[in-house]
């Protein structure tokens, strides 16, 4: 009774899953009759094309309907049935939907990486684009300011070494001069925290060296003091000792302060009369050099009138000369010889006369201080001998 009620109601369900399936079917025959060869291309497929298999088109999973005559179970109603094959239908529709969303997201993420990709590339071209116009407009802005100007420095201001002959001045930069008198400050600054810090470490150790020098002083006064208990605890014990001992060396010292004073007195007065000697001295070789001066001036003033007497008569001998008659060879001869011995004559009167005024300006100078003139002339007449 429940089959003859429920079947006229699932019968338009099972004709139209069926139909369905059939033309499933049919197409999936269709496609195995249009992709089949003939019997020779079956031959040839079979043996020169092992991817004859690879190159068939695959065919998607078809699911086939539930048939209530096969797939429904015994006992079960046509409701639940009919719940469980719409419930089926729905999952079958879900699962194609999700599997078309998978896909779409795939396809999505893929289209988004490759946007990324692109980006990418793009934002590094930016960047390279970028760089080379700013290293573009740095090399236009240095060419602009890049131009030759004659400057005028001291010496001393330039610091790049200078070649022998032609300096190149390529690598050179002009600095300004507030940079460098800040750098200067800047040096002397830190100079003088490190001379600072020097001056500490030499205190420092100069306390420790006054240390250990204190301590080696204490221990010397100690033993000093033992070497003299002990000489004190050797020493023979006189009569002057013992009465210098019991106070009579106060007086003694008195005495030989007096007698030390009185001696400073006789000495200071003594010194004072060696002064007033000396000077008087001093005046009277100052007077005598003033008039050695003087006597002397005299003298240079003789050796120049002499001098100039020796001229006037060697230009009369020359004018004479030139005057006579060149005729007379033996003549003019003899009277050169008689004129030049003449000449001679005067000449070594005069530097004898010469040679006394230096000795008696030398015995004037010796006079007012010691030379050494005797010596040097001993020495010559020792030579010549």
């Amino acid at each position: 009774g429940l089959i003859g009620a429920g079947a006229p109601a699932e019968s338009p369900k099972l004709n139209r899953r069926a139909s369905q399936a059939s033309k499933l079917l049919n197409a999936a025959s269709g496609l195995e009759s249009a992709d089949a060869p003939t019997g020779g291309e079956e031959n040839c497929g079979e043996t020169n094309d092992p991817y004859a298999e690879l190159d068939q088109p695959t065919l998607p999973s078809v699911i086939e309907p539930l048939d209530a005559a096969v797939d429904m179970p015994e006992g079960l109603s046509f409701d639940v049935w009919d719940r469980l094959v719409e419930a089926r239908n729905t999952k079958i529709a879900s699962e194609e939907e999700l599997k078309r969303c998978s896909s779409q997201l795939a396809e999505m993420n893929q289209y988004l990486q490759m946007l990324v990709d692109e980006d990418e590339k793009m934002r590094l071209e930016v960047e390279e684009l970028s760089a080379e116009l700013k290293m573009r407009r740095e090399a236009q802005l240095y060419d602009t300011w890049d131009i030759e100007l004659p400057f005028k420095l001291k010496q001393g201001q330039i610091e790049v070494e200078e070649a022998a002959v032609v300096t190149d001045f390529g690598d050179a930069m002009l600095i300004h001069k507030s940079a460098v008198q800040k750098l200067n400050i800047e040096i002397k600054k830190l100079g003088g925290e490190k001379v600072d810090i020097l001056k500490e470490i030499r205190d420092f150790r100069r306390g420790i060296v006054m240390l250990q020098w204190e301590n080696e002083r204490s221990e010397m006064q100690a033993v000093d003091l033992i070497e003299q208990t002990k000489e004190f605890q050797l020493l023979r014990v006189t009569k002057d000792l013992q009465h210098m001992i019991r106070g009579g060396s106060e007086q003694n010292q008195q005495v030989e302060v007096s007698q030390l004073e009185r001696k400073l007195e006789a000495m200071r007065s003594t010194h004072d009369s060696k002064i007033n000697d000396l000077k008087r001295q001093v005046a009277k070789i100052n007077r005598l050099v003033s008039d050695k001066e003087v006597e002397m001036d005299s003298l240079r003033g003789q050796i120049d009138q002499l001098e100039g007497s020796v001229l006037e008569r060697e230009m009369i001998h020359e004018v004479q000369l030139k005057n006579k008659d060149s005729s007379g060879d033996s003549y003019k001869r003899f009277e050169d010889c008689h004129m030049k011995r003449k000449l001679q004559t005067l000449v070594q009167m005069q530097t004898q006369e010469i040679s006394l005024l230096r000795e008696e300006l030398d015995r004037l100078r010796r006079r007012t201080f010691p030379t050494f003139t005797h010596i040097e002339a001993n020495r010559a007449t020792d030579g010549a001998v």
